[in-house]
């Protein structure tokens, strides 16, 4: 099966970063958070016999954020009005402000029963992914063509279970 995703989403509370300043104090500081992610999955699954499988799972996915009315915890973050929770705060200049996250991760895995109870799993894991604060208003198809040239990270697996009987 084929299924698209589209997804908004909105934090008024995200954690944005925990920024030491030159006189060494932590600032604990949150943002607002609008987000848009825009996915894809496949999923395929074969049985050429009883005692052969394939399946497949794969998902690219691009997610972009941008932050805005960044904060800092207050003297009283436990406070029953939340606006007395945080109080304003000024990260420096070279801070991001805005993020894009592309991803793609895949799982096949082929099952064999050679003999009954005993079965052979051969499994591969693929993953690719891009973190990028510049160029955030880049389009979602130079996004999916920016991943599909990260160098990937890729897992192989491999299960032989063997029936003991009497």
């Amino acid at each position: 099966g084929l299924s698209l995703g589209y997804n908004e989403s909105t934090d008024d509370a995200q954690w944005y970063d925990n920024i030491v300043d030159s006189g060494g104090v932590t600032h604990y500081s949150f943002a607002h958070l609008e987000q848009t992610t825009v996915s894809m999955s496949a999923r395929v699954n074969y049985t050429a016999t009883p005692n052969l499988t394939f399946e497949f799972y794969g998902q690219p996915f691009v997610s972009h954020g941008t932050y805005s009315d960044i904060r800092e915890l207050s003297a009283t973050p436990q406070a029953s009005r939340y606006a007395d929770r945080y109080q304003p705060y000024a990260p420096a200049s070279g801070n991001a402000t805005a993020f894009k996250v592309a991803e793609l991760r895949g799982n096949a895995v082929v099952r064999w029963e050679y003999r009954p109870g005993s079965t052979l799993f051969v499994v591969w894991q693929h993953g690719k992914e891009r973190f990028r604060t510049a160029f955030p208003d880049q389009s979602w198809t130079k996004d999916y063509s920016d991943l599909f040239d990260q160098q990937p990270n890729n897992t192989f697996l491999v299960k032989f279970a063997y029936w003991v009987s009497r």
